[in-house]
C-alpha cells in the first residue's frame, strides 16, 4: 500500500543514510546469474566485515573503458566479479563539510572511493564518481562539467529529474582525461510502499521509496531500480545492463550497524568541482614517445620538462606506486646548480584556496636537499608563499606533503621536483599529486 501520489516526500530521508550508519549487502554479479540461470538466496553479508565488499578485492587497472554518462550511485565496483561471482559489501555515507561545501559521499565505510553529492536545502547535486588515487587499485574517475540535480528534497510519486550532462573520464594511471561525452540522466520517483519485503532476505521494511535511475535515458538497459528505506538508504539495488562496468546484477541489504567514520575521506587526485585542477601525468606513465631507460624527461613525458639531469627510469622499485618515475641524476663530484623537473603548463587553481602538494621521494645523500615545491610561489596572475614537501631521510622512499594558500589573484600554479644543496647523488620522485583542501 502506498501514499497518495500528491503527497510530497522528503527524499533526503530515503537516499541519504545518517552519518555513522552502514549497511551490509550481498552482491550478485551478472557472471553468476548467467552461469546458474538465476540467483539463489545467500545470507553472506557478515563476511563483509573482513572482505569490505567487491571494492576491497583489488585488481590491476586494465585501462579505461569506453565513455558512458555516469557510474550509478549505490554500486560497488566489480573488482572480483569474474572470480568471486558473489560477495559481501558495505554501503555508507560520509556527511560533512569539504571544499567549503556540504557534501554526502556514498561508498563503503573507508571512503577511499565514492560518489559525490553536494547537499543544499532544496536539492542533491551529483558531481560524479571518484574511484581511488592509487596506481594499481583505482578505476577511472567520472567528473561532470556541471552537476546533475539528482533529487529535489521534496518530490511526489511520479516526479522526475532529467538533465543532459557532460562527463569527462579520467584515467587514474595517466592522470588525464581519456574520453568525454554527453548523455541524458534521469531519476524518477516511481512508488512509495508503506510496507515492502525483500525477495531474497525476506526482511520486511516499513516506509520504502522506489526510485528508478537511467544512466543513458531513454535506453531501457540503462535503467536501475533502487528501493530506499527511510533512514536506511539503499536496501536493494538492481540493474538491467549486463555490460555495466561494475558487473553487479543486484544487491540486497542483510543488516545495518553503527560505526565511527573516518574524520576525513580520501581526497581525490582531481578537484571534483574544477576538474582541470590536478597534476597531469603525476605517475609519469604517459609518454609522447616509447619510454627508454634514462630518456630525457622533456623528450618523453607528456606535460613535463626539466634540466639536463632529469630523466625517466624504472630503477629504485615502485613500492606499489607506479613502474616509471623521474630521477635527477648526479654529476661527478656534485654541482652548484640545482636540478629539477617541472610541469610544463599552468595547473588551474581557484584564487585564495588552500592546496596540498604530495608525493613520494627517495634521496640517496643526506647532503642533498630533495623536495617538491610550487616553483618558488610564482603563480599565473600573482605570486604566493611557496611550500616545500621535503625528504627527511636518505636511502628510503618516503611520503611527503606540504600545504599553501594561493594568492587572491592566482589562477595557475606549476609544481616541481627539485634537488639542490650538494647535488652529489641521485634523487627519485613518483606519485605527485595536488589536492584542494
Amino acid at each position: 500500500m502506498g501514499r497518495s501520489v500528491g503527497e510530497p516526500l522528503d527524499t533526503f530521508q530515503y537516499w541519504l543514510m545518517p552519518h555513522g550508519l552502514r549497511g551490509f549487502l550481498t552482491t550478485v554479479f551478472w557472471s553468476e546469474t548467467a552461469a546458474s540461470g538465476g540467483a539463489a538466496r545467500v545470507r553472506g553479508a557478515r563476511a563483509a566485515r573482513a572482505d569490505r565488499g567487491p571494492a576491497a578485492a583489488r585488481r590491476r587497472y586494465p585501462g579505461p573503458r569506453p565513455a558512458f554518462p555516469a557510474l550509478a550511485p549505490g554500486k560497488a565496483v566489480g573488482a572480483a566479479a569474474a572470480k568471486a561471482k558473489r560477495a559481501g559489501g558495505e554501503h555508507a555515507f560520509w556527511r560533512g563539510s569539504l571544499w567549503g561545501r556540504t557534501v554526502a559521499l556514498q561508498g563503503d565505510s573507508g571512503f577511499a572511493k565514492f560518489d559525490l553529492f553536494e547537499v543544499s536545502d532544496s536539492q542533491l547535486l551529483y558531481w560524479g564518481t571518484f574511484r581511488g588515487n592509487g596506481y594499481y587499485d583505482a578505476e577511472e574517475t567520472h567528473s561532470f562539467s556541471s552537476p546533475f540535480a539528482w533529487m529535489d528534497r521534496w518530490m511526489r510519486v511520479g516526479d522526475a529529474k532529467q538533465q543532459r550532462v557532460s562527463d569527462s573520464v579520467f584515467d587514474p594511471r595517466l592522470r588525464r582525461v581519456v574520453s568525454s561525452g554527453e548523455g541524458t540522466l534521469r531519476v524518477e520517483v516511481v512508488a512509495h510502499h508503506d510496507g515492502w519485503r525483500d525477495p531474497d532476505t525476506g526482511i520486511a521494511y516499513d516506509d520504502v521509496l522506489e526510485v528508478h535511475y537511467w544512466g543513458r535515458y531513454p535506453e531501457p538497459a540503462s535503467r536501475e531500480v533502487y528501493h530506499l528505506g527511510r533512514g536506511l538508504g539503499t536496501i536493494r539495488f538492481e540493474t538491467f545492463n549486463r555490460k555495466e562496468p561494475s558487473g553487479v546484477r543486484y544487491q540486497f541489504a542483510e543488516y545495518f550497524e553503527r560505526f565511527t567514520p573516518p574524520p576525513l575521506p580520501t581526497l581525490p587526485w582531481v578537484d571534483p568541482f574544477h576538474n582541470a585542477t590536478h597534476v597531469p601525468n603525476g605517475y609519469f606513465e604517459d609518454f609522447t614517445v616509447p619510454p627508454a631507460e634514462g630518456g630525457a624527461v622533456g623528450g618523453h613525458l607528456r606535460g613535463w620538462s626539466g634540466t639536463a639531469e632529469a630523466a625517466i627510469t624504472t630503477a629504485a622499485g615502485d613500492e606499489g606506486t607506479s613502474p616509471w618515475k623521474i630521477v635527477l641524476r648526479a654529476a661527478a663530484g656534485g654541482s652548484a646548480a640545482a636540478a629539477f623537473a617541472s610541469t610544463s603548463a599552468w595547473i588551474p587553481v581557484t584564487p585564495g584556496q588552500r592546496y596540498r602538494l604530495s608525493g613520494r621521494l627517495l634521496r640517496r645523500s643526506p647532503r642533498d636537499s630533495v623536495y617538491l615545491d610550487f616553483a618558488d610561489g610564482a603563480g599565473q596572475g600573482g605570486g604566493f608563499e611557496d611550500a616545500h614537501a621535503a625528504a627527511t631521510s636518505a636511502g628510503d622512499w618516503e611520503a611527503v606533503a606540504a600545504e599553501t594558500t594561493v594568492g587572491a589573484s592566482t589562477t595557475g600554479v606549476r609544481v616541481r621536483f627539485v634537488r639542490d644543496g650538494a647535488n652529489e647523488a641521485e634523487a627519485f620522485a613518483d606519485a605527485i599529486t595536488l589536492q584542494r583542501l
